[in-house]
Protein backbone atom coordinates (compact mmCIF):
# COMPACT_ATOMS: atom_id res chain seq x y z
CA UNK A 1 0.00 0.00 0.00
CA UNK A 2 1.24 3.51 -0.64
CA UNK A 3 1.02 6.32 1.55
CA UNK A 4 0.30 9.68 0.20
CA UNK A 5 -0.86 11.34 3.15
CA UNK A 6 -0.12 15.06 3.65
CA UNK A 7 0.96 16.30 0.11
CA UNK A 8 4.20 14.31 1.10
CA UNK A 9 6.15 11.46 -1.12
CA UNK A 10 4.34 8.30 -1.55
CA UNK A 11 5.88 5.47 1.51
CA UNK A 12 5.44 2.31 0.52
CA UNK A 13 4.32 0.14 3.67
CA UNK A 14 6.30 -2.27 4.96
CA UNK A 15 4.29 -5.73 4.72
CA UNK A 16 4.11 -8.03 7.54
CA UNK A 17 6.60 -11.30 7.66
CA UNK A 18 3.39 -13.23 7.44
CA UNK A 19 0.81 -12.94 5.68
CA UNK A 20 -2.01 -14.21 8.32
CA UNK A 21 -4.89 -14.55 6.03
CA UNK A 22 -3.33 -16.48 3.66
CA UNK A 23 -1.72 -18.54 6.74
CA UNK A 24 -5.57 -18.88 8.03
CA UNK A 25 -7.00 -19.85 4.67
CA UNK A 26 -3.61 -22.30 4.47
CA UNK A 27 -4.79 -23.94 8.08
CA UNK A 28 -8.51 -24.22 7.23
CA UNK A 29 -9.11 -21.53 10.50
CA UNK A 30 -7.92 -24.79 12.77
CA UNK A 31 -6.39 -23.46 15.51
CA UNK A 32 -4.72 -26.63 16.48
CA UNK A 33 -3.40 -26.98 12.72
CA UNK A 34 -2.07 -23.65 12.78
CA UNK A 35 -0.07 -24.17 15.82
CA UNK A 36 1.33 -27.84 14.72
CA UNK A 37 2.08 -25.93 10.99
CA UNK A 38 4.06 -22.82 12.73
CA UNK A 39 5.73 -25.40 15.11
CA UNK A 40 7.27 -27.39 12.06
CA UNK A 41 8.34 -24.02 10.48
CA UNK A 42 9.95 -22.79 13.46
CA UNK A 43 12.24 -26.12 13.52
CA UNK A 44 12.53 -26.03 10.00
CA UNK A 45 14.05 -22.02 9.97
CA UNK A 46 16.37 -22.93 13.09
CA UNK A 47 17.68 -25.92 11.05
CA UNK A 48 18.31 -23.60 8.29
CA UNK A 49 19.67 -20.74 10.63
CA UNK A 50 22.06 -23.43 12.06
CA UNK A 51 23.43 -25.35 9.00
CA UNK A 52 23.39 -22.54 6.52
CA UNK A 53 27.01 -20.97 7.88
CA UNK A 54 28.93 -24.34 7.72
CA UNK A 55 26.38 -25.68 4.23
CA UNK A 56 28.41 -26.02 1.22
CA UNK A 57 26.79 -24.74 -2.27
CA UNK A 58 25.06 -27.61 -2.67
CA UNK A 59 23.39 -27.56 0.89
CA UNK A 60 22.58 -23.81 0.87
CA UNK A 61 20.66 -24.77 -2.48
CA UNK A 62 18.66 -27.49 -0.72
CA UNK A 63 18.06 -25.46 2.50
CA UNK A 64 16.76 -22.61 0.36
CA UNK A 65 14.41 -24.19 -1.47
CA UNK A 66 13.07 -26.72 0.95
CA UNK A 67 12.31 -23.45 2.69
CA UNK A 68 10.99 -21.69 0.25
CA UNK A 69 8.46 -23.78 -0.59
CA UNK A 70 7.84 -24.36 2.83
CA UNK A 71 7.48 -20.29 3.32
CA UNK A 72 5.47 -19.52 0.28
CA UNK A 73 2.77 -22.03 1.34
CA UNK A 74 2.54 -20.42 5.01
CA UNK A 75 2.29 -16.83 3.27
CA UNK A 76 5.80 -15.84 4.77
CA UNK A 77 6.63 -14.21 1.20
CA UNK A 78 9.53 -12.34 1.93
CA UNK A 79 11.43 -15.24 3.39
CA UNK A 80 10.08 -16.80 0.43
CA UNK A 81 11.74 -14.71 -1.66
CA UNK A 82 15.27 -14.48 0.33
CA UNK A 83 15.21 -18.13 -0.10
CA UNK A 84 14.80 -18.26 -3.46
CA UNK A 85 17.03 -15.53 -4.08
CA UNK A 86 20.11 -17.92 -2.13
CA UNK A 87 18.92 -20.89 -3.74
CA UNK A 88 19.46 -18.97 -7.42
CA UNK A 89 22.96 -17.53 -5.64
CA UNK A 90 24.23 -20.23 -3.15
CA UNK A 91 27.79 -19.04 -2.72
CA UNK A 92 26.31 -15.07 -2.26
CA UNK A 93 27.18 -14.59 1.21
CA UNK A 94 24.85 -11.39 1.18
CA UNK A 95 21.97 -13.44 0.33
CA UNK A 96 22.77 -16.01 2.75
CA UNK A 97 22.82 -12.77 5.28
CA UNK A 98 19.65 -11.33 4.15
CA UNK A 99 18.10 -14.61 4.55
CA UNK A 100 19.51 -14.87 8.41
CA UNK A 101 17.97 -11.83 8.24
CA UNK A 102 14.48 -12.24 7.34
CA UNK A 103 14.38 -15.88 9.04
CA UNK A 104 14.48 -13.84 12.14
CA UNK A 105 12.07 -11.34 11.57
CA UNK A 106 9.66 -13.66 10.04
CA UNK A 107 10.65 -15.82 13.42
CA UNK A 108 9.86 -13.34 15.65
CA UNK A 109 6.51 -11.92 14.26
CA UNK A 110 5.25 -15.32 14.66
CA UNK A 111 6.40 -15.43 18.59
CA UNK A 112 4.56 -11.92 18.46
CA UNK A 113 1.33 -12.94 16.99
CA UNK A 114 0.60 -16.61 15.84
CA UNK A 115 1.29 -18.64 18.96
Amino acid sequence: MMDEGYGGPAVEEKKAPLDLAHLERQTMGDESLRRDVMALFDEQMNAVRAGLAEADEDERRQLAHRLAGSARALGAFALAEGASRLEAAPSSDAAAKRLLELIEETAAFIARHVR
